[in-house]
């Protein structure tokens, strides 16, 4: 398996558990200080996250990009991330309706990168069987992968965003 570098936004308690199960899988985790709480270095810290400082590094600096932010946030940070012409994977993470996450992928592939949606069922991931990541897109089967080890179960839905 090949080794990936992935960058989660933002490592608030579920993105941290995103992060320690692709950790699990053989992945390097990246996130990004910028106004940022010391809280959330904290975290990040204590979670062996690799500081892209960022959003500019980030997006130089990994293959995927994990979007996991409050629902009203969703479309600016995958704007910015747009407009760093992001050119891996990206996935959206968040609790949106399928229409924002056609819309955000549309501009995601318009910038260049791939957009895999994704929707979180469950808690932050502590043990198997107790979270999922439903995923949808056309390389939603490459985004699965990166989270193969650990307590984080993923099921593909299929190609359709939404």
């Amino acid at each position: 398996m090949t080794s990936h570098k992935i960058g989660f936004l933002h490592p608030g308690d579920m993105g941290i558990s995103l992060a320690a199960a692709a950790q699990k899988s053989g992945h390097t985790a990246y996130w990004v200080s910028a106004g940022r709480s010391a809280q959330t270095r904290a975290r990040a810290d204590e979670h062996d996250l690799l500081d892209a400082r960022t959003l500019a590094d980030l997006c130089a600096a990994c293959s995927y990009i994990v979007s996991i932010c409050p629902p009203h946030a969703a479309e600016e940070v995958a704007q910015q991330v747009a407009a760093h012409s992001f050119q891996g994977f990206y996935i959206d993470a968040n609790a949106i309706a399928p229409q924002r996450a056609r819309r955000i992928g549309l501009s995601l592939e318009e910038a260049g990168a791939d957009f895999v949606d994704g929707g979180i069922i469950g808690m932050p991931a502590i043990k198997p069987g107790t979270t999922w990541l439903y995923l949808s897109g056309t390389e939603a089967e490459k985004v699965a992968e990166c989270f193969s080890n650990g307590p984080l179960e993923t099921s593909v839905l299929g190609d359709e965003i939404g």
